[in-house]
This record gives structure tokens, sequence and C-alpha cells, in this order.
């Protein structure tokens, strides 16, 4: 039997393999899933239990230009026929070797969640019109997964959005997104009143409901 601990052709193999990996904007280590528990061991060090309405799908991965690497969890409450009532979305990006991106931005307006302090954002969100103007980014390659897997994906979305930077360097965030399919309130787009990236901001009564709703689904079991 080999002794992994003193085996020099084996500790050589393992360094060869981190560094290679590290070289390729692979981590090493990776959130995990099991049905509706998410961990991630480190940056960020989390634990998240998604309540059971929600169907959790295979891990979404992609690159965003030579800047970041995205490892989405997607969990899908929907109807009989296939009709997408609410995504919880946990977002892990991670800044590629070489690149001279950070992420570099303060918990404000602030939102406690677990034992941290995220950047809080509410909103109605047109994901159809974004997902196809910018069908590489992270709304036209979430949204063409769902229409895969045979989802009815609505056109507009209630949006809370939960985000921090995940390690003192800034190589990492995370972001929580609770999403309410918004179709019958909001008929029409463009949305009257929507900022330049087209969304239209909740009131403070609004945002904080939905805020509400989201911490009703997704628990911090750690971190």
């Amino acid at each position: 039997m080999l002794d992994l601990k003193t085996n020099p052709r084996i500790v050589a193999f393992g360094a060869l393999l981190a560094a290679s990996l590290a070289q390729l904007g692979c981590a090493t280590s990776f959130p995990s899933q099991n049905d509706q528990t998410l961990t991630s061991p480190e940056d960020p060090s989390l634990v998240l239990r998604i309540d059971r309405l929600f169907h959790p799908l295979p891990p979404l991965k992609f690159q965003i230009e030579s800047l970041t690497n995205v490892d989405r969890r997607v969990f899908v409450d929907s109807d009989g026929k296939g009709a997408i009532r609410r995504l919880v979305i946990v977002q892990f990006e991670t800044v590629r070797p070489g690149a001279g991106f950070r992420f570099v931005y303060p918990p404000r307006p602030p939102a406690e969640f677990g034992a941290q302090t995220y950047r809080f954002g509410a909103y109605v969100h047109d994901d159809e019109t974004e997902a196809a103007k910018l069908p590489a980014r992270e709304a036209g390659l979430t949204r063409n997964f769902l229409l895969k897997d045979g989802f009815k994906v609505p056109s507009a979305f209630r949006v809370a959005r939960l985000a921090r930077v995940t390690d003192q360097k800034g190589m990492s965030e995370v972001i929580i997104f609770y999403m309410e399919a918004a179709d019958v309130d909001f008929p029409i787009r463009p949305f009257p009143g929507a900022d330049e990236d087209g969304d239209l901001t909740l009131d403070e009564a609004e945002a904080q409901s939905l805020l509400a709703r989201m911490k009703s689904v997704v628990t911090p079991m750690s971190g």
C-alpha cells in the first residue's frame, strides 16, 4: 500500500496538479450541492439551505470574457406545466488568473444575511430583453439553460439581490438572487421609469417585503 504522505512522486504529482488547475483558472475547492443544500468550503465559506418547493438543477458554469469564472446554482419553483413561478440563483464568481479585474465594492445599501453583511438591491428585471441583447452573459446563458430544460421562463422578474466580496484581495464574490415571475404586473416593456439598464427599482417597502420572502426560502446554515 502506498504511503501518500511520504511518497515523493505522489507529492510532486499533487503539486503539479494544483499548479495546473490554478493556471487553467480552476479552483482547488468547489461548491458542492446535495439536494437542497449548497456548500462552499472557502471564499466564501457558506452553507445555504433552499426550500423544498424549489427543484435543484445541474450547475451552470461559464466564463465572462477573459475576466472571471462563474458557477451558477439554479433552483426552480414551477407549476405542473413548467411555467416558472420563482427562482433562487446562487452565483460564485472568481477572477481568472492573469486578469487585472478585482471585485471592489462596499456592502451598501446593507442587508444582514446569516453572519455577513451584503450589498442589497431590489428591482424589476426585463430578463427577456437583456438575454436577447447579451446572449453570452449571465441572463442570456441562464435563460437559454432553463428553456432547454423545458421550462417556460417569464419575460420579467421581481428580483432581490444580495452580493458581497468574499476575500480580502477581491478575487471572489458571491451573489444570491431571489426572483419572482412578474409578467402580470409589468406587461409593458420597456418599463416606465426604468434605469439605464432597463430595470425598475422597487420602493423601500416593496424591497423589504421581497427580501423577507427571499429569507423565508433561503436559509444560511453557516456563513
